[in-house]
């Protein structure tokens, strides 16, 4: 991987708060597009894929894991960042191929992201342990988040603080499902919105079917779903042209979210 300059960002929260650092080191733009070039048209090419560029971004040896998800060929493939803590922020997307009428849409462009969110994030010791999944899902279930789920014990999902589902980005400038979302989370998105000046407006996404997120709501781990999806795509179920730009304006404000989470936010407690 080749050098990236450390960006830091001085986050002025309001009037009377003293300013906040927020530390992450993007790669540059041609190199995160370059893994967007081509899209493996099966499961398991994108599953060995995503396994390689993780190691390429330094996840590797017993950090780097496949996991079984039943009803599935396929693994998920998890990445862990290990931080000062064990309280832990979870930032996942499916890698399956869209294969039903209530999932049209191809979610590679979320998936192939994490290695270079992992790559971005890693020049700082964190100080939560940042978990990257790449849930492999099946048909419009989201088999391989509860598989996830149900393989940690009690005391590690009483440390999952926050879950940041990517889902069909690309299509757009960045969007958040808000009504979905935790709204202490979409508030600390919108905090960093304004801090990059990177576009990004909200937009319901129920029609593209069940959500990564789903699992984690339904076990009350605050979550937020980031996607870029417009109302086009939403009623007529038809992919717009890939944004190289607005891609890439994503990958940084994600890069950024997740730095500011943990670094300056204080993550809500059940």
């Amino acid at each position: 991987m080749r050098g990236t300059a450390l960006a830091i960002l001085i986050v002025g929260l309001c009037g009377f708060c003293p300013a906040q650092k927020v530390r992450f080191s993007p790669a540059n733009k041609s190199e995160v597009l370059q893994r967007a070039k081509n899209i493996p048209t099966s499961d398991q090419e994108r599953a060995r894929q995503l396994t390689e560029w993780f190691r390429e971004a330094g996840c590797k040896g017993n950090l780097l894991s496949e996991q079984k998800v039943e009803g599935s060929e396929f693994p998920n493939i998890v990445c862990r960042m290990k931080g000062k803590a064990d309280e832990k922020i979870i930032v996942g997307a499916h890698y399956d191929r869209a294969s039903s009428a209530q999932r049209p849409f191809d979610n590679w462009s979320g998936a192939l992201l994490l290695p270079s969110l992992y790559q971005c994030l890693r020049t700082r010791r964190r100080r939560h342990t940042v978990i990257f999944v790449a849930f492999a899902d099946h048909g419009d279930q989201p088999t391989g988040a509860e598989a996830f789920l149900n393989q940690l014990s009690p005391a590690e999902l009483k440390g999952a603080k926050a879950m940041i589902n990517l889902d069909a980005l690309g299509l757009s400038p960045t969007k958040v499902w808000s009504d979905h979302s935790d709204k202490d989370l979409v508030q600390a998105l919108m905090t960093m919105v304004y801090a990059i000046k990177i576009p990004a407006s909200q937009i319901d996404a129920a029609r593209a079917g069940r959500s990564d997120s789903d699992p984690f709501l339904a076990r009350q781990i605050p979550q937020i779903t980031i996607h870029s999806l417009t109302q086009a795509n939403l009623k007529g179920g038809k992919a717009t042209p890939f944004e190289a730009s607005s891609f890439y304006d994503s990958y940084r404000l994600i890069c950024g979210f997740i730095a500011y989470l943990d670094e300056n936010h204080k993550l809500g407690t059940r």
